[in-house]
């Protein structure tokens, strides 16, 4: 029989595997690599590690310690103290849509796939979109799922959520005296200079806080 006991072994371990997949995101994100290139820095196959990472079996303990060396980090990885929460993945258009709602949902307007899961605090309307496009690397890979917080201010420098002129995209925010300039990492795409005195529509949706990589 299934006891609350047994209910309760089974969230611990959940929360293990949610804080381990997390620390080794973050690892990989700060390298830039992917499951290919982790897999050949460590030794253990890509479909191992992108098994692991989307949640399945979990690595045996060898694979597990040339994983974390091959990241650099230790191989006792501390738990979180923040619950993985879900994050609903909205389509760009929907986020557009948020844009025009003024900064809430329309009725109606739920996640447009599966959710993912952020250890990072965020505001009741946090949000993910996967990453289309190169503006943004290597930071943000095509297929990755930004997280946004809406309610977050975009301080200059940070990547955010914009909308000009019915476009929606990911580019770093400058607030100057007189201009609005956005940057993309990806150096082949020009800044733009919004003047604060032109008829451009211009909005900033939200502040990009976190980054689920795509492994797949």
């Amino acid at each position: 029989m299934f006891m609350e006991n047994d209910l309760t072994d089974v969230q611990d371990k959940k929360q293990e595997e949610f804080a381990y997949v997390k620390v080794i995101q973050d690892a990989m994100a700060t390298l830039g690599w992917n499951a290919s290139r982790l897999s050949k820095e460590s030794g253990v196959s890509e479909a191992t590690i992108s098994r692991s990472l989307k949640g399945g079996r979990g690595m045996s303990g060898a694979n597990h310690n040339k994983v974390l060396i091959a990241l650099g980090l230790l191989q006792t990885v501390p738990l979180p103290t923040l619950q993985p929460r879900p994050i609903p993945v909205v389509s760009w258009i929907h986020a557009g849509e948020f844009a025009e709602a003024a900064n809430h949902w329309p009725v109606g307007v739920l996640g447009d796939g599966e959710p993912v899961y952020s250890y990072v605090k965020t505001g009741p309307n946090a949000f993910g979109l996967r990453v289309e496009g190169d503006s943004m690397l290597p930071r943000i890979m095509p297929g990755d799922i930004a997280i946004i917080d809406p309610e977050l201010r975009c301080d200059n420098g940070s990547p955010c959520v914009v909308y000009v002129n019915g476009e929606t995209s990911i580019k770093f925010f400058w607030d100057r005296e007189t201009e609005i300039v956005l940057k993309s990492m990806n150096d082949k795409y020009p800044d733009i200079t919004i003047r604060k005195d032109s008829k451009v529509d211009f909005r900033v949706i939200g502040r990009v806080v976190d980054v689920r990589i795509k492994f797949f």
